[in-house]
Parts: C-alpha cells; sequence; structure tokens
C-alpha cells in the first residue's frame, strides 16, 4: 500500500529486498533528486516490465510538469480571463466589451478568453517577427489561419459525442504519461477531424467539482488541460499504421511546427509519450522538440510557450546535456523575468503586454 509520500515510499522500495524493482526504485528517487530523464528512462525500461513500472514511472513523476501536470497559461489575455471568470464566479457583474495585447499571443489563448467572457473585441497592436500567424514548417494538417489580426479555426467544430468523450476521458491529469496513453484509448476511436475540431474550438469543461472549484481561481486551466487529452487521441489513431508513415505521426508534427500555440507543445507531449512507450521512436522525437524549443529561444521577442517547451525537453527520453544547458537557461530566464532570486543569464526584454478596459 502506498502512504501517500511519494519519496518515503520510493524509499521503501528502493531499501526492500524483497522487492523486484530495487533498481527501477532507485532510478526513480535519482529522478526526483537531479531531474536527469536518463534515470526516469531506466524505470521505463526495466527490464522486467509489469504494471509496478508504471506505479514507479507515476511516482518519480508525482507534481513534475508535463509528467503530472500541465503548465499553467501565462499570457496576458488569460490572466484578464482568469480574473473576469473567477470574479464572475463569484457572483460579481462584470462586462467586458474590449480588450487589447501591445503585441499577438496564441489563437488558443485568444479563443480561451473569449470562452469565459464571452464576445470581445481584441486589438492587437503589432505582429513582431518571427510572425505568430506563420507556421514554422509548412504541413497539411492545421487548426488555426487568421484573417488579418483575428485567428479561427481552419477545421469543422467537434461532434457532441466527440465532446462527450473528451470529457469523460479527460477531466483530470494524469498520473503518468503512460497511464494517460491507456486513458485516452476512446478518444482514438474519434475520427481525426473531430479530434482537430476539440484542439480549436475548446468546448468548456466537464460538470464536475474540480472544474466548478477552479472555476473560481484559473477557468483558462481547462482549456490548456484538455489539448494534450485530444493529442493522445491522435496518437491513438489509426495504430495499426506503421509509425514512420502513419497518420498519426504525421498530424502530430505538423501541429508542433504550425503557427505558435497551446498545440504545439500538446502535440509534441504526445510525441514524447510516444518515446516514453518505444525507444525506436526516441531520437527522431528528441530531435522534434529541441528543434521547437530552438526555434522559441532564438525569437527576438516574448514567446509564452518557450517555458512550456523546456520543460518538455528535459522529460525527453534521449535528453543530451546540450538540450538541458538550453531548457535550463531559458528556465533561469523566465524565473529572472517573473522576479525570482536564483541566478540566470540576462533576461530577454519583455513589454507589458495588455490594457483592458
Amino acid at each position: 500500500m502506498l502512504s501517500g509520500d511519494v519519496d518515503a515510499d520510493l524509499r521503501q522500495m528502493a531499501d526492500d529486498p524483497g522487492f523486484a524493482h530495487q533498481d527501477a526504485a532507485r532510478h526513480a528517487i535519482r529522478f526526483r533528486a537531479s531531474r536527469d530523464v536518463a534515470d526516469l528512462v531506466a524505470v521505463l525500461d526495466d527490464p522486467h516490465p509489469c504494471e509496478m513500472t508504471d506505479v514507479l514511472v507515476a511516482l518519480a513523476g508525482s507534481r513534475r510538469t508535463w509528467l503530472n501536470w500541465v503548465p499553467m497559461p501565462s499570457e496576458a489575455i488569460i490572466n484578464v480571463a482568469n480574473e473576469v471568470g473567477a470574479r464572475r464566479a463569484r457572483g460579481e457583474d462584470l462586462e467586458v466589451t474590449e480588450l487589447g495585447l501591445s503585441a499577438a499571443e496564441p489563437p488558443s489563448a485568444m479563443t480561451a478568453c473569449r470562452r469565459i467572457t464571452g464576445p470581445v473585441e481584441i486589438g492587437v497592436g503589432d505582429f513582431p517577427e518571427p510572425d505568430i500567424r506563420l507556421p514554422l514548417r509548412n504541413g497539411r494538417h492545421a487548426v488555426w489561419r487568421y484573417a488579418g489580426s483575428e485567428p479561427t479555426p481552419a477545421v469543422p467544430a467537434p461532434s457532441d459525442a466527440a465532446i462527450r468523450t473528451l470529457h469523460k476521458v479527460g477531466g483530470e491529469p494524469w498520473a503518468s504519461p503512460l497511464s494517460a496513453f491507456v486513458q485516452a484509448a476512446p478518444l482514438g476511436e474519434v475520427p481525426l477531424e473531430q479530434l482537430l475540431g476539440l484542439l480549436a474550438h475548446l468546448p468548456g469543461p466537464p460538470a464536475m467539482p474540480r472544474w466548478e472549484h477552479l472555476a473560481k481561481s484559473t477557468p483558462a486551466y481547462w482549456f490548456r488541460l484538455l489539448q494534450p487529452w485530444a493529442c493522445l487521441g491522435i496518437l491513438r489513431h489509426r495504430e495499426d499504421e506503421p509509425w514512420p508513415e502513419s497518420t498519426r505521426r504525421a498530424v502530430l508534427v505538423d501541429l508542433a511546427f504550425g503557427v505558435e500555440d497551446w498545440v504545439s507543445d500538446a502535440a509534441l507531449f504526445a510525441l514524447v509519450t510516444a518515446a516514453f512507450r518505444d525507444p525506436g521512436r526516441r531520437p527522431e522525437v528528441r530531435e522534434l522538440v529541441r528543434a521547437r524549443l530552438d526555434a522559441a529561444v532564438a525569437a527576438d521577442r516574448l514567446v509564452t510557450i518557450e517555458e512550456s517547451l523546456a520543460h518538455l525537453m528535459l522529460v525527453t527520453p534521449g535528453c543530451r546535456p546540450e538540450d538541458r544547458a538550453v531548457a535550463a537557461a531559458a528556465l533561469a530566464r523566465a524565473a529572472s523575468d517573473t522576479g525570482d532570486e536564483q541566478p540566470a543569464p540576462p533576461p530577454r526584454p519583455r513589454k507589458r503586454r495588455f490594457w483592458h478596459r
């Protein structure tokens, strides 16, 4: 029986000579201390895999970004949406008719804002280079298009049945990427165009106490969480197809390198999950995550998903010392920008991003 104290449980397993996975438990302990993904991979690749392997992976990743929870959105437009939604949930009669951004933010963030505030005019002052509206790579699959400064879904709205499946599967965060993959099986039965519709149209949360509670503080978090679940559904689409030529791989790669958006790291998370399960996919997935992180780091402007991509790099199987250094520098810069006192490289200039009335 687990006590609820993750570190104590792992120490007990590692010290128990009768426990068949002592080495894996020791690797889990080391991962929690050093966050070196090589130790997490050693747990994944236990020479005697069984259900306990999944338990050890979940314990190792407990309360770790992407392994157990999706990063909170950080966009200015989302800060406004959370404030408006929370005040309304507490009974305040608050109306918002107009918002403004000094620079563009991801289309999912703008859509989530409107899902919370209702119809609102959002003015965008600038589209600094690299233009957020342009995909990093041209691909066949996309969920967003732009008409001037306004993002709109490039795919039809999902059906009620697809939304019900999402609510049933994705009402809670996952215990680990391994368990999330198993849990997402029903989403794999949802037609691909419906899964893409979930990503762009952002249906509201299920009627659960968890989301009723979060409506009073961070109502936007549901919209951040649902997209990785939809991408896990894409990962389970047509699983009989050989991976290199598969539809699921092509769609996820296109989404990862599409317009800069929450969908980008959600798709990469699904690819990292594929790498967790299959060592043969790890070299390619590491290259994909690093390439997307490099693009974010190289941008001479604020990239709101950069910190999230850095966290994802650190849990990608095969992450190399140079990958870890790039990710750590991005996280240190983000911590410096938010006022933490830990050492960091000189921060990239950041402007106040919004006004509202």
